[in-house]
């Protein structure tokens, strides 16, 4: 008995061409996908850090109560001293300012943002927060500003009492800065 001819089997795939036609589509796709997944994104990370801000100056405020000292929040990128750029992290230091001569306690850094886009300033003339000792905020009542882009996004305000509350924006305007 003869066993019949073997078959050929017609292999599926695809060429070469239509692989780079697939992946160029695919390209496309992303491109014009691309920026409308980092609106949302970007307002979750503003979001994010208006609620770390809010949490930073209210934990600056209870150890300046629990301690009975003055306690002083800063903008700073490493921990290492004050700065002027509140998107990049905080540094929570009891004392009386980083202009004082007088001897300052214990640091605690807390980072910010890492994105680019999320930019955050405080108004004219406070450049810090200080708390005193019974948790009110000495000086005029300080506004920090969190933008996304050129729109503004939210604001943390701290009165002069010490309590700090948050504010979104409901309506697309222009960021001050």
């Amino acid at each position: 008995m003869s066993l019949p001819p073997p078959c050929r089997t017609h292999l599926a795939g695809l060429t070469l061409v239509e692989l780079a036609a697939a992946l160029a589509l695919l390209a496309l796709l992303v491109a014009v996908g691309l920026p409308a997944l980092m609106q949302p994104l970007e307002r979750s990370r503003a979001d994010t850090t208006r609620m770390r801000l809010v949490s930073v100056f209210n934990t600056a405020r209870a150890m300046a109560i629990t301690h009975r000292r003055a306690v002083t929040v800063c903008p700073s990128i490493d921990g290492t001293g004050c700065d002027a750029d509140w998107a990049r992290g905080w540094l929570i230091q009891a004392g009386r300012g980083p202009d004082s001569a007088e001897e300052a306690g214990p640091r605690q850094f807390m980072d910010g943002t890492k994105s680019t886009r999320i930019r955050v300033s405080s108004n004219e003339g406070r450049s810090y927060l200080r708390f005193q000792a019974d948790g009110r905020s000495g000086g005029n009542t300080m506004t920090v500003r969190i933008c996304v882009g050129v729109q503004l996004h939210s604001e943390v305000i701290v009165n002069n009492v010490g309590r700090t509350r948050s504010v979104r924006q409901r309506t697309p305007a222009a960021c001050p800065f």
